[in-house]
């Protein structure tokens, strides 16, 4: 009941152009004393643009004892892992069931800014002009999201956090092969109805990407990131 009074709070704000992070965007959507979330260290400070709330890793090494416990943890990373297969064969319609009807999406970029969406309305029409684009579907080569280093830093009988790394890459009829950039997805999972489903995902880009018009409707808040670095 709380995260749907915080999502009407921001959707309300979205729907009248406040600028969300002057309301402390962080703080609206996320309990920041939740010692889940990390607190950002050194080195992650002097990586701008500022990122959204992320896990640190799970460095317990205790194992999973409970038999369903276990079954989840193959789940969820099952889970996310579709995520690069479906979206790199187009198969747009499964990979979208992926996610929850309530799916809060966040992105950050070097020199292009954080970019939110609430709830998949708002979301599939931003996957269809930042992911698909215009002629998208005349496309003849190969865009990789390669999954790495997939961690799930925290999981309990409903909620599961996983981090990965991730590359993306493009490979061209004439042998040409890209590298587009690095960064790190952040899935929260629900389990819901007897199955897992991701509720948020945060993809930290590491280089700068080329931008494209953002969507103006409700549900979608895009913050850029005007540093003087970037001019």
């Amino acid at each position: 009941m709380e995260m749907i009074k915080q999502i009407a709070l921001i959707a309300t704000a979205i729907l009248f152009g406040t600028n969300l992070m002057a309301l402390d965007l962080k703080a609206k959507m996320y309990d920041l004393n939740d010692p889940l979330w990390a607190k950002p260290t050194a080195l992650q400070k002097r990586l701008p643009p500022e990122k959204m709330p992320m896990l640190k890793a799970d460095n317990s090494g205790k194992p999973l004892t409970d038999i369903t416990m276990i079954a989840d943890r193959q789940a969820v990373v099952n889970h996310v892992t579709a995520y690069s297969y479906l979206i790199d064969e187009d198969r747009w319609d499964e990979w979208f069931e992926l996610f929850s009807d309530d799916i809060i999406f966040e992105t950050t970029t070097p020199c292009f800014g954080t970019i939110r969406t609430i709830g998949k309305k708002a979301f599939e029409k931003f996957v269809d002009v930042r992911f698909r684009g215009p002629g998208s579907e005349n496309k003849n080569f190969a865009h990789r999201h390669t999954m790495g280093n997939v961690h799930v830093a925290y999981q309990d009988k409903k909620r599961a956090e996983v981090r990965t790394y991730m590359l993306i890459s493009d490979a061209f009829p004439d042998g040409r092969f890209n590298v587009f950039t690095s960064g790190t997805y952040n899935a929260t999972l629900e389990k819901r109805d007897g199955r897992w489903i991701i509720t948020r995902w945060y993809i930290e880009v590491d280089g700068t990407v080329p931008k494209s018009t953002i969507p103006k409707m409700e549900g979608i808040e895009y913050i850029p990131d005007n540093r003087k670095e970037c001019k």
